[in-house]
Order: structure tokens, then C-alpha cells, then sequence
């Protein structure tokens, strides 16, 4: 994700067709947060965690705010490292288990597993244990998205090592686990390699799908991953998986978007193909979200957010027979978010959209 901005998306490689009902608008709900960069919950629970770049979670509930974890001192927070991403163990209520994603050091990026102590509501500064260490070769491209699957398994993003042009050889490398989504059995303390992993013996046996450039965000919903991977100098784009596959190749950096780059016969290699693309200059970073399930807003369930960080534009599509359909810029409606870093649920399926400029919005009826 670049973190810069002022550049306005225009246009979309798949056409976005503009509503100006003015029906909804993105309600502020909380504000003054150092860097928030996600927000996540467990179902039927009314606690919203809100995960800040420099090392701090805050839960807000009942529209009080309070601190319940701060690694600041082991947290590089830098560009587009530190604190990135948070997910809660699917039995989170009953064993108050999470996990978080971070960077460390100059720079190693981590995943711990926490404690949460429901008796004073907060988590435990030191980690339970360390589920996944990977050292990084540049300050960006770090990912940092992490996610538990419909099949029990904790998925995690990394980018390619950063620089462009995929400078450390990795999108395509099978033997790292830098360009790729892992997917990892938090529940196996014995073996944290799920067995259906495409390469359980290899160099990088928990990478369960490799060849992309920086999968910023991504989602669950149901059977389907929403993957939105930034993009170079061509396309922004989002592909749509199975999360039962495995060893899916999303073409970095042969392709990026429809394009062939690296490898002029690409499209003849069986790569993934994103199922919506919209030119990199006409944003600069995507941000993936959420298929919306909730119950106040009926009329678009099933339908899925994302946006760009730099323009700070909404947009959504729903996903039927495997393409994008009915896709919807949310301009009109919504205006434009600054600094767009993330997309989130709480725990009854309603949509809340982030600023790294300190603002957590629900979206709502007008």
C-alpha cells in the first residue's frame, strides 16, 4: 500500500455505474485514534477492537473507547510497517485467543498469538506464544492482513519483499513465503501446517497461494476469498478463490491485471485472473473489504466493498457466476475517505470503513 495521496480514480477497467440516490451516508462513530488501520469483532459481540499502526488496540463499545493492548516498544512502525492486522480465534468468547500481525526490529515481520483476560478486559502484554516469524528485505510490501478461513485455518498475507518490479525474485519463488497468502492450523500446537497445504515438506510449507504483489486486504465469505493486491504501474485488482483450492498461482509478477509483464506468454500459464481491475494511476492502492451481511441495510446483502487509499473512493460489485456484477461507485452517496486504509465488520455484520487519519465510520441508511 503507498502510502501518499491526491490522485483521483476516474475510470474503471469494468464499467462502475454512478447512483445518486444519496441514501447512505458513512456515519462517524468514533475519532481521534493514532494511525487505526483495521477494525474486527466477534460474531453476536458488541466489542469493536480497532487496531492502530503503532502498536496499540483499543476496544470501542457503547461508544466508550479504552485501550486494552499496547506493544508500542515492540512494534516498527514505519511507512507501511507495524501493527497491520488482528483476527480473533473463531472460540474467541470462550477462550479469548486472538492473534495479531506485526512488525518488529529493521524488519521481521510477526504473528503472535494473545491472550484476551475478560476479567479486566484487556490482553495480555506478553504473547502466548509466536505463531510465524518472516524477515523482511525492504520497508514495504509488508502486508499484514490476517484472517481465520471457513475451514478453521488462519490465513496471513505478505507482499513480495517490496521494492518494484518485483526486485527480490519472489513473486514466482515457490521456496518463500514472500508474495503469498499462508495458511496456518493455530489449533495443531504439534504441526502448524495444515496437511491439504500444497507444499507441506517444501522451504515455505505453510504458503498456500503464491504470485502476488501486496494483498493489502482481503476477506472471507463463506467459501469465497476476496483478495484486493495492490498493484505496480497497471492495474489494481481483485480476485476471487475458493478457500478450499490450494497452491493458487495469481500470476505476480508474469501479469499484473490482464497484462502480461514479465512473461509474454502469461495467459497461457493457468495464473488466476482478478475478476475486477481498475488502472493504477486512476488510484494507486486498492483497498479490499467486505461482501456486507448485517441486518440494517438489507437491500445489500451479498454485496461487496472496497476502495482506494489514495483517492478515498467507495465502490462495490456483487459476485454471481463467477464475475463482477452490478458494480456501484458510492461517490455520490459517500464522498471521499481520507486516507482509505481498511474495511471491517463488527460482530453483526455491519460495515465500518477506516482512516488513517484517526476516523472509524459505519456505514448507514441517511
Amino acid at each position: 500500500m503507498r502510502l501518499i495521496t491526491g490522485l483521483f480514480l476516474t475510470f474503471l477497467a469494468n464499467p462502475i455505474f454512478a447512483q445518486n440516490t444519496r441514501d447512505y451516508v458513512l456515519a462517524e462513530v468514533a475519532r481521534s485514534f493514532d494511525s487505526p488501520i483495521f477494525v474486527t469483532a466477534a460474531p453476536d459481540d458488541s466489542r469493536l477492537f480497532v487496531v492502530q499502526q503503532n502498536g496499540v488496540i483499543a476496544v470501542l463499545q457503547a461508544g466508550e473507547t479504552r485501550e486494552v493492548l499496547d506493544i508500542r516498544n515492540r512494534v516498527t512502525h514505519a511507512g507501511e510497517a507495524g501493527l497491520l492486522g488482528m483476527a480473533l480465534h473463531p472460540d474467541f468468547l470462550e477462550n479469548g485467543l486472538a492473534y495479531i500481525s506485526y512488525t518488529t526490529g529493521n524488519l521481521t515481520s510477526m504473528i503472535e498469538e494473545i491472550h484476551y483476560d475478560f476479567a479486566n478486559g484487556r490482553f495480555d502484554n506478553q504473547p502466548v506464544r509466536v505463531i510465524y516469524r518472516l524477515d523482511q528485505p525492504a520497508r514495504n510490501h509488508n502486508g499484514g492482513m490476517i484472517a481465520f478461513g471457513p475451514d478453521g485455518y488462519l490465513f496471513a498475507g505478505f507482499g513480495d519483499g517490496g521494492g518494484a518490479n518485483d526486485t527480490y525474485a519472489n513473486g514466482q519463488n515457490l521456496d518463500t513465503a514472500l508474495g503469498t497468502i499462508l495458511r496456518i492450523d493455530v489449533d495443531n500446537p504439534r504441526n502448524l501446517v495444515p496437511r491439504t497445504n500444497p507444499q507441506p515438506n517444501g522451504p515455505a510449507p505453510l504458503a498456500w497461494a503464491y504470485g502476488l504483489r501486496n494483498p493489502w486486504r482481503f476477506s472471507f465469505d463463506g467459501d469465497l476469498l476476496f483478495i484486493g493486491d495492490v498493484g505496480q504501474s497497471t492495474a489494481e485488482e481483485i480476485s476471487v478463490v475458493s478457500a478450499g483450492s490450494s497452491g493458487l498461482n495469481l500470476g505476480w509478477p508474469d501479469a499484473e491485471g490482464a497484462t502480461c509483464l514479465a512473461r509474454p506468454d502469461c495467459k497461457s500459464q493457468g495464473y488466476v485472473a482478478p475478476v475486477l481491475t481498475y488502472p493504477t494511476g486512476d488510484g494507486c492502492a486498492i483497498t479490499g473489504g467486505y461482501v456486507y451481511r448485517g441486518a440494517a441495510l438489507p437491500e445489500l446483502r451479498g454485496t461487496y466493498f472496497y476502495g482506494d487509499f489514495c483517492n478515498g473512493r467507495i465502490f462495490s460489485f456483487e459476485y454471481k457466476n463467477g464475475k463482477a456484477t452490478a458494480q456501484r461507485s458510492w461517490a455520490a452517496d459517500l464522498g471521499e475517505v481520507d486516507l482509505l486504509a481498511s474495511f471491517g465488520l463488527d460482530g453483526f455484520g455491519e460495515l465500518y470503513v477506516v482512516s488513517l487519519a484517526g476516523i472509524i465510520y459505519r456505514l448507514e441508511r441517511r
